[in-house]
């Protein structure tokens, strides 16, 4: 019987092993191992407030493990701004004016989840971003940036905006010209400008598993997304960074499609797989 035990638990052992090493081999195909993980995005020295633009509730996703991390690790005080309520979502079974309600309280409650001090909801067109005028828009994100005086900004690269959103890439080139402009006043606090990205083989993975991806990602890759500069880690952000998705309940279709699989595999589980966020470093001062 004893030898039985020993048999078995040599066998359960040896599965477990294999479970781990297909599980660093999937990581390391998921992820790009020549991309530099970085200790913090914050520069030594300068204020710890962080300034994270997007177009729509829910777009903080693709940096809810970095902005936990920076809020709740490293104590910075960490801004979101929307540029839309996100009224404009389809096939979810709301109305534009139902979503115009629920989705600025689902992105205060991301806010508190991923430890925000402020959550900014403006009222520009959902799906309509390419037609506002551009100095009114740089006008209100300038207005934060003048309130907040942040030392790092976050938002999306200006050519694709993520996998190919036109507001996406709208606010991306709305945020980039408010730093850029600001850029030769002595007093203009942003001394980095970082931009979400993607390393290739997750782009690979994404056009293969999610549909955004695969309907609106450029098929000519020179407009593509940003080379990565660095990346950070977000085990440790992982139970956060679920909360940010739950917050988003009237989303859950469309978050299903962008984080395939999150609801199905514990979070420890399934950010220790996908357990970085990349960046493009598109302003340095």
């Amino acid at each position: 019987m004893k030898r039985v035990v020993v048999i078995v638990l040599g066998i359960a052992a040896a599965l477990v092993g294999l479970a781990v090493v297909l599980f660093m081999v999937a990581n390391a195909r998921v992820n790009d191992g020549d991309v530099p993980v970085a200790d913090s995005l914050l520069v030594p020295g300068a204020p710890k407030t962080v300034l994270a633009v997007w177009a729509h509730p829910d777009d903080e996703i693709t940096s809810a493990g970095t902005l936990a991390r920076l809020a709740k690790e490293e104590g910075a005080r960490v801004v979101l701004v929307y540029m839309s309520k996100g009224e404009a979502a389809k096939g979810l079974g709301y109305t534009a004016d139902q979503l115009a309600k629920l989705r600025p309280p689902e992105a205060q409650a991301a806010g508190k989840a991923l430890g925000a001090a402020r959550v900014v909801v403006l009222d520009y067109p959902d799906g309509g971003l390419t037609g506002v005028d551009a100095a009114a828009a740089k006008a209100a994100i300038r207005k934060v940036v003048d309130e907040e005086k942040p030392s790092i900004v976050i938002s999306f690269d200006e050519k694709v905006g993520f996998y190919g959103h036109p507001d996406h890439a709208q606010t991306g080139r709305w945020v980039r010209a408010v730093v850029d402009d600001g850029a030769s006043e002595p007093d203009f606090p942003v001394k980095r400008l970082y931009q979400a990205t993607l390393p290739t083989s997750m782009i690979e993975l994404a056009l293969k598993l999610v549909d955004a991806f695969r309907t609106r990602y450029p098929k000519d890759p020179a407009p593509g997304l940003p080379a990565p500069d660095l990346a950070i880690r977000i085990p440790g952000q992982a139970a956060s960074k679920r909360a940010v998705l739950d917050a988003h309940t009237t989303q859950v279709k469309i978050i299903a499609d962008v984080q395939p699989g999150y609801d199905k595999v514990p979070a420890w589980l399934y950010y220790r797989l996908f357990d970085r966020e990349y960046y493009a470093v598109a302003v340095i001062r």
